[in-house]
């Protein structure tokens, strides 16, 4: 890939990650073209976060600003840096107590040319916003409990009830919700979250099939792009589905600071 064109894909992602994590948290700061910090949630004790998302622009003397906020912050922080950029900070973050968590990678596909969706008897494909269907199949593919479930879909619903672009996609098997999704937009440039199947059901091409319908249904709306942020697991599947790495991600995790 192209350095320019590369530079320029790596802000697109950046971009939707943003418009996503912005209309689905409680409160977003932008410190820079690089960093961005989300409050994640502010009733649920287990789901209390500080969410920090350093992109791929250049970190500079922007680093500070999530530093201090760190230091002074007691609830639990989760940190999400591209891989090239940990060098730098691995050492700073061990001295604030930060350990290791899991590692991602960034997508992206061109929508130019999508094949049409196979209708499949007994399979049903919906996008819907009733978010109890759509949040059925999460705990189950995310191993988190009801009550944060909960929380999560009433942040999804506050950013329906606001008019933010996110769409919320299903797939149901004989009338059983068995995979969903979550499909965001902002300007012209599509992004994938929360792609879950129940654990039961897993390995049946369900997932693939919801991300095609959703894929289609954002290149009907005019996106050029689809991004997204893949688990090393899931990384093989979108790759079949013809997404291209952009960069690694990792993550770090600091629990909640003792009370002084």
């Amino acid at each position: 890939m192209h350095a320019k064109n590369a530079h320029a894909l790596f802000a697109r992602y950046d971009l939707t990650e943003a418009h996503f994590f912005a209309a689905t948290c409680a409160m977003y700061c932008r410190h820079s073209a690089g960093i961005s910090t989300y409050f994640a949630e502010e009733h649920c004790a287990s789901w209390n976060m500080l969410f920090i998302r350093l992109g791929s622009a250049p970190l500079r003397e922007a680093t500070e600003l999530p530093l201090d906020l760190i230091r002074r912050i007691l609830i639990p922080i989760r940190i999400v840096i591209p891989q090239e950029q940990v060098d730098g900070l691995r050492d700073v973050l061990a001295q604030l107590g930060f350990q290791p968590a899991e590692e991602t990678t960034a997508m992206v596909l061109s929508l130019a040319r999508l094949a049409p969706l196979i209708n499949e008897e007994g399979v049903q494909i919906s996008l819907t916003r009733n978010l109890n269907e759509w949040a059925t199949p999460l705990d189950s593919a995310f191993l988190i409990a009801p009550k944060a479930v909960a929380h999560y879909q009433a942040r999804h619903q506050r950013a329906l009830d606001a008019g933010e672009a996110l769409y919320h996609f299903t797939l149901s098997v004989e009338g059983q919700v068995s995979c969903s999704l979550t499909l965001s937009l902002c300007e012209g440039e599509a992004r994938l979250s929360d792609v879950g199947t129940r654990v039961g059901v897993r390995g049946r091409g369900y997932a693939t099939r919801l991300i095609q319908a959703a894929l289609l249904h954002a290149s009907g709306l005019g996106a050029r792009r689809c991004f997204l942020e893949a688990s090393t697991l899931a990384v093989a599947l979108y790759g079949k589905l013809g997404f291209q790495r952009l960069f690694d991600c990792a993550s770090f995790i600091r629990a909640a600071a003792p009370q002084p």
